[in-house]
């Protein structure tokens, strides 16, 4: 089995929700007209908001089973007219909870529909002001493998993905707002979770400036053994593709990186022990 993944890096303005949405619309449609193959594209964290937005999350967030949301219907449109899955960042609007937000990804199927989401378990800094931390690591079935997914700042935390790969995740996806000047963590930290997990990876960054922060490039494709098979070039908008063969991370598992295989994790307690 493959598939065929595209990552956009993509520059979100600061609360302009609607244009957003719009652009963010037109960068599926151009993404299938450059790669019709394309079956999964991936977007940045919080990409219909922008980052800094402060008391105005509670303003733009959406509710997962609202039909009049204007992200999840409109990006859930060209999903379907493009035939494609999509995953993006948003800031939810809990259904059940009053007054609750949460910083998650979405992944939209083909049809437009809301396929599964992932609410960022790991809060960075004045996120924690606006959004409830997430606590389940899902892994979402698809027609081309299993997906799990996290939110940038997440990928600090090994665990996360771990879990995520214990259950099955072919690809990992995930979706960041990583500031500067912290690109040499980014690239770490991404190639270290695809290596732990002998997992191919898609990762999604934006660019462009806000109220305080800048925003880098290096939004990447990477093999199981955390090398890059496409990566962005440049502080712009741009696509990046790759075709990934999920035969390669098997055959890998069961040669020279038998982390699996050779856990132990009846040894492992003591990581749960240790609240700081």
């Amino acid at each position: 089995m493959s598939v065929c993944v595209a990552c956009v890096q993509f520059e979100p303005k600061l609360n302009q929700y609607k244009e957003n949405i719009r652009r963010m619309c037109e960068m599926i449609d151009r993404a299938m007209t450059d790669h019709p193959k394309t079956q999964l594209i991936v977007f940045p964290e919080l990409s219909t908001t922008g980052y800094e937005c402060g008391e105005r999350f509670r303003e733009f967030a959406e509710a997962l089973d609202d039909p009049h949301a204007p992200g999840l219907s409109e990006i859930g449109a060209a999903a379907k007219k493009n035939g494609v899955y999509v995953a993006y960042g948003m800031a939810e609007r809990a259904a059940s909870e009053e007054g609750v937000l949460y910083n998650s990804g979405v992944l939209l199927n083909s049809d437009g529909k809301v396929a599964g989401v992932y609410r960022k378990a790991q809060l960075f800094d004045t996120e924690k002001k606006w959004f409830k931390p997430g606590t389940e690591y899902p892994v979402f079935d698809t027609p081309f493998g299993k997906i799990g997914m996290f939110i940038c700042f997440d990928a600090f935390f090994p665990e996360i993905a771990r879990i995520e790969a214990l259950r099955g995740a072919d690809l990992f996806v995930v979706s960041t707002n990583w500031e500067k000047p912290y690109e040499y963590d980014f690239d770490m930290a991404m190639s270290a979770r695809a290596m732990d997990n002998v997992t191919y990876l898609a990762a999604a960054n934006r660019v462009g400036t806000e109220s305080t922060l800048g925003f880098f490039d290096h939004s990447r494709i990477l093999d199981p053994l955390g090398r890059p098979l496409a990566a962005a070039e440049g502080e712009r908008e741009q696509i990046v593709y790759a075709e990934l063969d999920y035969k390669i991370p098997r055959e890998l598992k069961q040669s020279y990186y038998t982390f699996f295989q050779d856990r132990q994790p009846k040894t492992y307690d003591e990581i749960c022990k240790y609240d700081t």
